[in-house]
């Protein structure tokens, strides 16, 4: 689109989700000569948007959610509209294009006075939407302006305008305050009609939105790599399974299909275990699931090796890779919590049966890992399988809720209204510590008040 005057009425489809971030505008930066570029499309929402008329003054403000944007003037009564867009969310990069667009819901019925369309300026000064009044309105420049609108037909609803806004969003990016859009009659001295805007409150309608198109240059990312049953003691990785996944999260602003490469190799500290690659692999291409997933395959490692693992990012449309992540060191273990001095409280032994006298016994153990520091212990109740006509299943379970510190004693007390005098049960203690869990045998018992 070229000439003020001109006017694009067409339907679009939003090639990117709608943001809206605090913070500062980004000045886009150029790409180095030699760094490939992709084009990126972002459609962003208001942060802000309001209209107000000359009929709004310092004791009734122009109301900051209504549903539509009124703009122009009738009967010596002008409406402007301010628009204001967070460019924090545009990544850094070169804009190419720019363009605002509105729900045009009502155009102005015709009048005697040729009608002048809609002109979008760069706003200079600051405005807050919940206390704007036409006494301090912001001033605006007619660098960059751009009007539209001119040429639809009279009272009906036009659907979807755009005005080419590329200018004035460069403006921003060249470091010039972001203080938003003002949309206006290109001369309020003319009654030409009110037109009907859809705000960004009114659900029936699109919001308004700014879309920009940027060339950025592909600067691909694997942000940490996550690794199943494992457990971080340290800079080291402890794994409990020889055939775990691996995960990252892949990123580039410039978009792009991309994957992510894993490698597993041979800790050098440790020779005698062997030396060099063991496995690499390369994930499957995805555009819109940023974190690939892989497993490693059964087989190709043991428990008690020292490893290391690294992932790096590629961007297949674009040609680009990341540098390697740091080798994450990691050691492969099937260790798993020793349980001992599991107790009841109070209990007896008697006829080769474990009797509690009481409603609410404390149970107790000490749990005990190698290398986990602390531990999640728990005990469970469940009724005895041998005598089904009392119930089967689970009846409670309790433990510490911030966990308990390796080789510590652990005791929970069952809260009353959980077991019945007469019943016959079974107890266990549960212990894990990050993917490294075990549990002790079921020990049966009988609660018994008369004895």
């Amino acid at each position: 689109m070229s000439a003020p005057s001109l006017l694009r009425r067409r339907a679009f489809a939003v090639l990117t989700a709608a943001l809206t971030v605090a913070g500062p505008a980004v000045a886009p930066a150029p790409a180095a000569a030699d760094t490939p570029t992709l084009v990126v499309v972002k459609t962003l929402a208001p942060v802000d948007d309001v209209h107000v008329m000359t009929l709004h003054n310092h004791d009734s403000p122009a109301p900051p959610h209504a549903q539509f944007l009124l703009l122009g003037g009738m009967r010596s009564t002008d409406a402007r509209g301010y628009l204001r867009y967070d460019l924090s969310a545009l990544p850094e990069g070169v804009i190419r294009s720019a363009a605002l667009r509105l729900d045009a819901v009502k155009t102005p019925v015709c009048g005697p006075v040729t009608r002048e369309g809609i002109e979008v300026r760069r706003v200079t000064g600051p405005w807050a939407a919940d206390f704007l009044h036409w006494g301090n309105t912001p001033l605006s420049t007619p660098d960059d302006a751009v009007t539209a609108l001119a040429d639809l037909p009279c009272g009906v609803s036009a659907g979807q305008t755009e005005w080419p806004v590329t200018g004035i969003v460069q403006d921003w990016a060249a470091g010039a305050d972001n203080h938003g859009f003002v949309l206006q009659s290109p001369d309020e001295s003319t009654d030409d009609g009110v037109w009907y805007f859809s705000s960004s409150e009114n659900t029936s309608y699109s919001a308004p939105l700014l879309s920009v198109t940027m060339e950025v240059p592909s600067t691909p990312s694997a942000l940490g790599l996550g690794v199943s049953q494992s457990h971080h003691d340290g800079d080291r990785l402890w794994l409990a399974a020889t055939a775990p996944s691996m995960v990252t999260l892949l990123r580039d602003p410039a978009g792009g299909r991309m994957t992510a490469e894993f490698q597993i190799e041979h800790d050098p500290a440790v020779p005698d275990q062997g030396t060099g690659l063991i496995w690499s692999v390369t994930s499957s291409e995805t555009a819109n699931t940023p974190k690939p997933v892989v497993r490693v395959p059964a087989g190709l490692l043991e428990f008690g090796w020292q490893i290391r693992l690294r992932v790096r990012a590629h961007n297949v449309t674009a040609g680009t890779v990341s540098d390697w992540s740091p080798w994450q060191p990691a050691t492969l273990s099937d260790a798993v919590p020793e349980i001992t001095e599991p107790e009841m409280t109070p209990s007896q032994e008697s006829g080769g049966v474990t009797v509690t006298t009481s409603l609410t016994p404390t149970f107790s153990a000490v749990a005990s890992h190698a290398f986990v520091d602390s531990l999640y212990v728990a005990f469970e109740i469940e009724h005895d399988p041998a005598a089904p006509e009392q119930g089967a299943g689970y009846i409670w379970s309790g433990a510490e809720p911030d966990g308990t510190a390796s080789g510590a004693l652990t005791q929970v007390t069952v809260p009353e209204g959980v077991l019945q005098d007469g019943w016959r049960l079974r107890w266990r203690v549960r212990a894990n510590g990050g993917p490294f869990a075990s549990q002790s045998e079921w020990r049966t018992f009988t609660v018994d008040l008369n004895r």
